[in-house]
């Protein structure tokens, strides 16, 4: 009996180290979906900033998702995968109203505040994002997590103040104050967004109706607060770079990497993109980072790198959600 034992258990271990190298393959392809998300959404701090100097911030918010749910419901329309059912989904018209007021606060604040304090006051909703996580999804914040959530924020602060600290206080505080709020919003998109990649099986429907409700909430917001409908050349640039790309593909891309993976740790992911933001404005704008930032970007890599070693502990919020 005790012998049978053992070779149960040796053909256990041997199948736990057999699977392992295949969830690490899976754990590799869905951190890429979140880089790959993160490398659009650092160009887009430029895009919606030259945008909303050319285009009233709510009218730009509004063109931007429009473009977006346009491409997303046209690909589910000619994929056949439309599901009327996820528009009576309550859950997912409340996320869509956080992702819309929150994008709202971040489009009108960047226009009193600095680029700089826009890129530290949303990333600082990855803490946000742990805290809820724990409460809504019940997912356990090991020390790997906490030691890359510890250094990713070091980073991101040495990058957008350049080690000048006092850069902090530029800007309007209302400017500032909506910037972060928005941030503060997102971290509740995040967590409930992955509940409900969670509980549905279709990452696109569920991307695509998203988006689109969120356009809808746009639209009373845009009519009562737009103060103006006029928009230039640049404007349409960056309204269709920023809502094609930086809205529906990369969204798209996030959720599925979301899926997958803890909210925590995709958010930790997402910091990535001020390095891309960084290196983006070196080779468009010519700006070249200091010493001081490139230490700032090295925290932030070293960041997702410590994060990676926790293994499957990204996987396992999946099924702490299904249960909450």
């Amino acid at each position: 009996m005790t012998r049978s034992l053992f070779f149960v258990y040796a053909f256990r271990l041997n199948n736990r180290r057999r699977i392992a190298p295949d969830m690490r393959k899976e754990l590799i392809k869905y951190e890429a979906f979140l880089i790959v998300a993160s490398f659009i959404w650092g160009t887009s701090f430029v895009s919606v900033k030259i945008g909303v100097e050319h285009v009233d911030p709510f009218l730009f918010s509004i063109l931007r998702f429009f473009f977006g749910s346009l491409v997303l419901i046209v690909v589910l329309v000619l994929l056949k995968r439309m599901n009327s059912r996820l528009f009576k989904d309550k859950i997912i018209w409340g996320i869509a109203l956080i992702n819309a007021v929150a994008l709202e606060f971040q489009h009108l604040g960047m226009t009193m505040t600095s680029a700089t304090n826009a890129v530290l006051l949303v990333d600082i909703d990855v803490v946000f994002v742990a805290l809820l996580a724990t409460i809504v999804l019940s997912e356990k914040i090991t020390s790997k997590i906490m030691i890359g959530l510890l250094l990713g924020m070091v980073g991101v602060v040495i990058i957008t103040t350049n080690g000048d600290f006092s850069s902090v206080f530029s800007g309007s505080f209302i400017g500032n104050a909506m910037v972060f709020f928005g941030g503060v919003l997102w971290a509740f998109y995040v967590v409930y967004q992955k509940k409900v990649l969670v509980r549905e099986s279709d990452v696109l429907q569920v991307t695509g109706v998203v988006v689109f409700e969120t356009t809808i909430f746009l639209l009373p917001m845009t009519l009562l607060f737009a103060g103006s409908y006029v928009v230039d050349s640049v404007g349409w640039l960056s309204v269709v770079y920023t809502g094609v790309l930086c809205t529906g593909l990369a969204f798209l891309l996030y959720n599925i990497g979301l899926k997958a993976i803890s909210a925590t740790v995709s958010s930790i992911i997402l910091l990535l993109e001020i390095v891309f933001a960084m290196l983006f404005a070196f080779l468009v704008l010519g700006e070249t980072p200091t010493v001081v930032t490139a230490m700032g970007g090295a925290l932030i890599i070293l960041s997702i790198i410590v994060i990676s070693l926790n293994g499957a502990n990204g996987y396992r919020s999946n099924e702490a959600a299904k249960g909450s």
